[in-house]
């Protein structure tokens, strides 16, 4: 038979060897002195060896014991760090937080929220994926991710989205276009060229210009893309144009690309936190959503 090693008892046995008196180690956990003597009697009997030395004027541990209670520091000691640790995990100092976000979204300030955050709590983990709107409610439905961040458009069905940020969408023009030197332009006028098409499942792709009839609307080059360096790269290049949400396009955009704002009212691009709400958030999670939506 397997002995079953319980820590009241481990702790009696290293009380016997601090006092030198089973009466004495079981009053300092609360025990009767037969109960305590019970205790030690029946590991004794699993383990097949004595562990105490019993004589009238009080007990001392054999070399087993000291074994055991030597052993049993150690074990209280890693105890004594997990109670610690798990602490910590409740406090929400600490733990792994899994984040999914969009293009956008990466580069409309997390990055700098994200930094601040780590500076505060440097022992919380947390995961950046980048992915498409659609694939980042995908990856919060299915918990891969612990919230999301994707454009406010994404189906998100039984999920929660809190709005996050907003910013205005802009054209991405090449040097010298005849669109380059506007204040602004409407949608539908820039439908007259080329848009870099983005991929499906992206945000902006229902931004994109619709292949027309007209030859002259159809792109050189076919394209579905998602990252912002890829598309000015191909609008620098002069084949095409791209509807662009402000911001994030501040980071990327090239000295030969001109960004003009469009004039439409509902010309802007709003990003959404997603969260499941059917499953409970670490206390890790809901410190860095807290963060997020306060900065936002």
């Amino acid at each position: 038979m397997n002995p079953r090693f319980d820590l009241l008892t481990l702790q009696l046995l290293r009380r016997v060897d601090e006092t030198g008196s089973v009466a004495r180690a079981a009053e300092s956990v609360h025990l009767t002195a037969s109960a305590a003597s019970k205790r030690i009697l029946e590991l004794e009997s699993q383990l097949g060896i004595a562990l105490l030395v019993r004589r009238p004027e009080g007990a001392r541990l054999t070399a087993a014991g000291h074994a055991v209670a030597q052993r049993t520091e150690r074990m209280l000691d890693e105890l004594r760090a997990l109670q610690a640790d798990l602490a910590d995990f409740s406090a929400g100092t600490s733990g792994t937080v899994r984040i999914a976000s969009n293009t956008s979204g990466m580069c409309a300030g997390l990055a700098d929220q994200l930094a601040r955050f780590s500076r505060d709590f440097p022992a919380i983990r947390i995961s950046v994926t980048e992915a498409t709107s659609a694939a980042v409610v995908e990856a919060v439905a299915n918990g891969s991710a612990d919230l999301g961040i994707a454009h406010a458009s994404a189906q998100a069905g039984t999920l929660r989205s809190i709005p996050y940020a907003r910013t205005p969408l802009v054209l991405a023009v090449p040097a010298g276009h005849e669109l380059a030197e506007r204040t602004s332009v409407s949608h539908e006028e820039t439908l007259r060229f080329p848009h870099i098409a983005r991929a499906p499942g992206s945000a902006l792709a229902q931004f994109s210009g619709p292949v027309g009839p007209d030859p002259s609307c159809m792109p050189a080059v076919a394209t579905q893309v998602t990252s912002f360096p890829a598309v000015f790269s191909l609008v620098s290049a002069g084949l095409g144009v791209a509807v662009v949400p402000a911001a994030p396009a501040q980071w990327h955009v090239p000295e030969n690309v001109g960004l003009v704002p469009l004039s439409d009212g509902w010309a802007s691009f709003e990003l959404c936190l997603v969260i499941d709400p059917g499953v409970v958030p670490s206390p890790a999670t809901a410190r860095l959503l807290q963060a997020l939506r306060a900065d936002s």
